[in-house]
């Protein structure tokens, strides 16, 4: 298990320095004087080592710090938080920007990390589902669509940050995302015949 674990953090390190798809299995090994057998041992290919690279930090970054000192979670207060601490996940949005750019020309690539977000994605989604009511989500809205937002926006600054644009400031940011998260308690707006 502390082979695999250095393997993982070895290979996100190479893919945040050299970038994903110039990064080799070799250079992994080499990097942690290693055969490339060993590596083998461990992942079938690449797209093994970024998918669990992006799983564990996603896991641990995210998913283990929802529950607040005590009581039950509130989605507002966490997803507030969670864009408030944007910075502490640029390296995990970063190798997840790698891996989209290699996917759009290896189906390797491509269904290791969509299975991998999913299955993120679908926790996320379960979750909020059950705890709609006490939550108090509005029943109109659509859990998997509001989880996709979310998880796009937090994706979409990792595309930005990649060309150098960043939120003005972790306040603002974190504002904006606790109005947008308190919106999910309002019901639709029903907008007269005519307007889109």
């Amino acid at each position: 298990m502390a082979t695999r674990t250095m393997l993982v953090e070895l290979a996100a390190d190479l893919f945040a320095e050299q970038g994903y798809i110039q990064t080799s299995i070799r250079d992994i090994a080499r990097r942690g004087s290693l055969t490339t057998g060993a590596i083998y041992g461990h992942f079938r290919n690449k797209a093994d080592l970024l998918a669990e690279a992006i799983n564990n930090r996603t896991a641990e970054e995210l998913e283990s710090r929802n529950i607040g000192s005590g009581g039950d979670p509130d989605y507002i207060e966490t997803l507030t938080r969670h864009a408030r601490q944007y910075p502490t996940r640029r390296r995990l949005r970063a190798l997840i920007v790698q891996g989209a750019a290699a996917a759009h020309t290896d189906p390797v690539t491509r269904d290791r990390l969509r299975e991998e977000q999913l299955s993120h994605l679908k926790m996320w989604a379960n979750g909020y589902k059950r705890e709609r009511a006490r939550l108090g989500i509005d029943p109109s809205i659509d859990i998997e669509d509001m989880v996709l937002y979310t998880w796009a926006t937090e994706l979409g600054l990792g595309v930005l940050e990649a060309i150098g644009i960043e939120p003005r400031s972790r306040k603002g940011w974190a504002d904006v995302q606790n109005r947008m998260a308190r919106g999910m308690q309002l019901p639709p707006d029903l907008a007269p015949a005519g307007r889109a």
